[in-house]
């Protein structure tokens, strides 16, 4: 899974989306294009491996429910790992054939990184024992708070998908953390997707030390909990620290791969702690 994340992020940021034209599922007609370009073998390689983890993913929902039928979130998660992996094929194939808006484009994603949380919890369930799965006991008010700290990271993964699809990587010139010389913008212009993107993750560090915080000092017993938004707090720095980096380096491209690496591990690690406090 995480290899197909950092393949798509790949094409993305090499613009190979259009290595096969607007061919699909072929390439130029062809299985295997002859003389590819590289922007040929990108995309073509994405899609190889895209389809080849496919049907991973329906084999491991299908062994999940059989193995624990009893289990209701593995039933959820069984059908969103599939759900979603097939929805953002189909995406990327619908941006192949017909070109899309840069909004739809930046969902695709976003539907990635679901079903890769998906397979990342059936793994971990997987090791669980079966007969004391793990519950996280927090009040019901620390419990929403995660819930839409979970919910509002994925609107933070969907701003900058929208900034790299709208061409908005470098909307604010290079440099931090003025946008332009300025710290406010033009509205609808690159450097306000831009900037709006920098602002939520703002938001983002700060509701994830403060949660950190919190745990810490009420849940100090639940070594899982506190674990677990110690490895959220670390992910969200990196994640910042390599967002700055991708403006200073000019779009460094193992800088941008690191960003949506990092991005998944964050994702990952909160999918965990909302899985376990939802459990009654």
């Amino acid at each position: 899974m995480l290899l197909v994340l950092l393949m798509g992020a790949v094409v993305t940021k090499t613009d190979s989306g259009n290595g096969c034209g607007n061919s699909w599922p072929l390439c130029y007609g062809e299985l295997l294009p002859t003389a590819p370009k590289l922007e040929t073998i990108i995309e073509v390689s994405h899609r190889f491996v895209s389809a080849w983890l496919g049907i991973l993913v329906i084999i491991l929902a299908i062994w999940a429910w059989r193995r624990e039928p009893h289990k209701k979130e593995i039933k959820i998660l069984a059908g969103s790992a599939v759900f979603f992996i097939v929805l953002q094929g189909l995406l990327g194939a619908a941006a192949v054939i017909w070109s899309q808006s840069s909004a739809v484009l930046a969902s695709h994603f976003g539907f990635s990184l679901v079903s890769f949380a998906s397979v990342l919890l059936l793994a971990i369930l997987s090791f669980e024992d079966r007969d004391r799965p793990f519950i996280a006991k927090v009040t019901p008010g620390f419990k929403k708070n995660i819930y839409w700290l979970f919910v509002y990271l994925y609107a933070v993964v969907y701003t900058g998908a929208l900034v790299r699809h709208t061409g908005s990587s470098m909307g604010c010139g290079p440099e931090f953390p003025l946008c332009n010389g300025s710290v406010l913008t033009t509205l609808g212009s690159q450097a306000s997707i831009h900037l709006l993107h920098r602002i939520a993750a703002v938001v983002l560090f700060l509701w994830i030390a403060f949660s950190w915080y919190h745990a810490k000092k009420h849940y100090s017993d639940q070594k899982v909990v506190n674990k677990g938004f110690q490895f959220a707090l670390l992910f969200v720095i990196l994640q910042a620290v390599s967002g700055i980096m991708i403006v200073l380096s000019n779009l460094n491209l193992f800088v941008a791969l690191s960003h949506g690496l990092i991005i998944s591990f964050l994702f990952g690690t909160l999918s965990y702690l909302v899985l376990i406090v939802y459990r009654k």
